[in-house]
Formats: C-alpha cells, structure tokens, sequence
C-alpha cells in the first residue's frame, strides 16, 4: 500500500485528486458504521459469544485501525506533500499498522474462510472446551498475532540502519529491506500476502458452492438461519478481497514468472490504493449480515426523528 498520488506520466491529470476525494468519502462513512457495528457486536451478548463473530471483532478492530491510522497519514501526505508530526516513533507506528495490522488482518480473513467450513458443515467438532481451544482459539490467536508480531520485531527490534525522510510516504522503505536475506523477502511476498488471498477466494468459493448444493440437508439438520447468516457474511467480506486485492497478486505473480514490466503503468496509480477498499467496506458487509442490526439501524434513525418534533404547548384554563 502507498500514496494515492503518482509521478507516472501515463495516468490523466485528474486521476490523484478524484482517488484522494473518493477516499475520503468512504473513510469519513465507514468511521461510524464500524462504532455501530463494534457497540453492537460487543455489547449483544449473542452476537458477543458467537464463535463466528471472534473472528469478525479482531478484523473490524485491525482494518479500523488501518481506517483511522494508516488512512489518514496517507491521505494527509497526498494533501500537503510531507508527513505531519514527522518523528521516528510515528513513523514506526506507521509502518507496523501499514503491514502488520495489515497482513493481520489478511491472516485473519484467510482463517475466517477457512473456519466457515466446519462451523457450517461440521460443527461437531467444536462442541467441548478441548475441541473449541484446540480448533478455534489456537487458530485464531495464531492468525492474529503471527504478521504484527513478526513486524513488530522487523521495525522495532531487527538491527539495521534506520532511516526516516519526511519527504516520502512511510517515511521511506522499512530498513530491514536492505540487510535481511532475499528467501525472506521471497518468503514475505508468497507466504505472507499472495498465499493468503488466493486461498481467501478459493476458500470462500468453495463454501458458497458447498452451502448452495447442501442447502436442503442443511434446512433439515441444522439451523438453517445460522448457516445462511455465516454464509454471507463470509461472502461479503470475502468478495472484498477478492475483488480489490487479487488483481495485485495477479500482477505480482505474472512480474514473479519473469515478466517485471506486466502491469507496471497501473498498479501503483490504481491497483495498490485498492488494498484499502476492504477496510471501508467491511463494517458494511458485516451490518448486512448480522442479525437485528438493520432493525436497530431504522430504530436509531426513527428515534432521531422522533426526538427532532416538537411539543405543542398548551394552557391550562
């Protein structure tokens, strides 16, 4: 991910300012929706102990944070040219919420689409503490902290020569890049972003063609209401990725076959801002599929409403 702006001849003039508005619109919509979203899902005590929702709260918790802190610098450097409040400590903070918190959450996503599959078609296998420590709290535990930790001690703690320009979106390249060995920054691209996503589609297609072809012993065996709720709520959140990342792992992997220049003139003007897409999408696919929030959404608004009319005063004779 990068500044919306681009030194690239090949892109019309308008093209920085129409990405950088159309960014700021959706952040300045997703904000609330992802408070709505959270009180709602934490504060429900249903929503709260559903094993499909642990998941789903460090996801929204992860991509906010890339939301408000990663989005705004960004965008605020594509305003004014620098970065703001320019200091080694903001700068490393920066640079762990851009690709840790990140990569995280595509860990994360990858896992959730994964779990699907047995919350739906073999949720027997989580049914005893054992079974749900072993199959759902280790998972999960691992897929959130494996990319942060592994930044956090890349930025922080690997020993390298740090260099910090405020002239330049992250304030510049993460120095780690220039001493650590190559397998590792192989190892970076293919394990830590291309793997995941393409099993993020495989994953969830597959769970959306295994729910439609067992929908009916689904109506009879299970809960159906349940499993259609996980099913598309995955699929939302999933098609996301699918749509907004997978053409940068695509162009990656063709430049990884021995072709550097296959999508050069556009990934860094158009395909790479579109990694932030999913952060602004996903507290949306989430209030789509979550039981009673759309009623609690009208009722919010009708409440307003009603707050917003005036009582007529009357005398008394």
């Amino acid at each position: 991910m990068g500044s919306f702006s681009s030194t690239l001849t090949n892109i019309p003039s308008y093209w920085p300012k129409v990405s950088f508005s159309l960014f700021v619109f959706g952040q300045i919509l997703s904000i609330p929706c992802y408070f709505f979203v959270g009180y709602h899902i934490l504060f429900e005590k249903s929503a709260r102990k559903a094993l499909h929702n642990h998941v789903i709260i460090i996801l929204l918790f992860y991509n906010f944070l890339g939301i408000t802190f990663d989005l705004s610098l960004t965008l605020n450097y594509d305003r004014v040219g620098y970065v703001s409040l320019f200091s080694p400590t903001l700068c490393r903070f920066w640079q762990l919420v851009d690709d840790g918190i990140w990569y995280g959450g595509v860990f994360l996503m990858m896992w959730a689409s994964f779990e699907r599959h047995i919350l739906v078609f073999h949720s027997n296998f989580v049914r005893t503490p054992s079974q749900l420590f072993l199959i759902h709290y280790i998972p999960l535990i691992f897929f959130a902290l494996y990319a942060p930790l592994l930044y956090f001690y890349l930025i922080f703690l690997y020993p390298c020569d740090e260099h910090f320009d405020s002239t330049l979106v992250l304030c510049d390249e993460m120095c780690f890049y220039a001493t650590i060995p190559n397998w590792f920054l192989v190892y970076d691209s293919f394990v830590d972003y291309t793997i995941p996503i393409l099993f993020i589609v495989v994953f969830s297609i597959s769970l959306l063609l295994r729910f439609i072809r067992q929908k009916q012993r689904l109506q009879q065996a299970v809960t159906w209401r349940q499993c259609r709720k996980m099913t598309i709520q995955l699929t939302l959140v999933s098609t996301t990725y699918l749509i907004f990342d997978l053409p940068y792992v695509i162009i990656f992997l063709v430049q990884s076959c021995g072709y550097p220049d296959f999508g050069s003139n556009i990934i860094m003007p158009y395909i790479a801002s579109l990694t932030y897409v999913p952060a602004i999408v996903l507290p949306y696919a989430t209030l789509l599929a979550l039981p009673g929030l759309k009623q609690k959404f009208r009722n919010l608004f009708f409440w307003k409403r009603h707050q917003r009319q005036i009582v007529p005063f009357t005398t008394h004779a």
